[in-house]
């Protein structure tokens, strides 16, 4: 008997690296308090979850970096790195539904290879680098949930943290 799990990853939270409103900025002088990064996330919604599926379930989100005021600004060079979650551990990252767990992960890239992390080991960021002239500027961040993880019917979450360091 196949049973499916009811699986959604809130696996990022809304982040502003600034609280201060713009103010009259001025043109290029995006990264500076009259003109803070913004940064938006969206979740990595995995949806049904089978434990007896061949393959792993796998989703995607994007993280959008910008310039408060977009006209006339571009974006400062920046990495953008993930926290480990509520698990506390990259090595396999943990959504809860109550007591019950399911493994899961975040990637850099559609191949699930490289762990989307803080850059300690075995972890990479993400980097933008100014030279591109840009005012907005998205990643995609690949989650995937393996196979034959047998748990609790129910609504699995996490939270991940965004931070962007110019």
């Amino acid at each position: 008997m196949i049973r499916r799990l009811r699986l959604l990853s809130y696996a990022f939270c809304l982040v502003l690296l600034a609280a201060t409103a713009p103010q009259r900025a001025s043109a290029g002088a995006c990264g500076v308090a009259l003109n803070p990064v913004l940064v938006l996330a969206s979740g990595v919604s995995f949806g049904l979850y089978s434990p007896g599926a061949a393959t792993a379930a796998t989703s995607s989100g994007t993280i959008t970096v910008t310039c408060t005021v977009v006209l006339g600004s571009t974006l400062p060079s920046f990495s953008v790195a993930l926290s480990a979650g509520t698990n506390g551990t990259f090595a396999q990252r943990k959504m809860a539904f109550g007591t019950a767990r399911l493994n899961y992960n975040l990637y850099t890239s559609p191949a699930l290879t490289t762990i989307w992390g803080d850059g300690t080991t075995p972890t990479m960021t993400q980097s933008y680098a100014a030279s591109g002239g840009l005012a907005l500027t998205t990643f995609t961040v690949y989650g995937s949930v393996p196979t034959h993880q047998f748990s609790a019917l129910g609504l699995f979450g996490d939270g991940i943290t965004v931070t962007v360091t110019y």
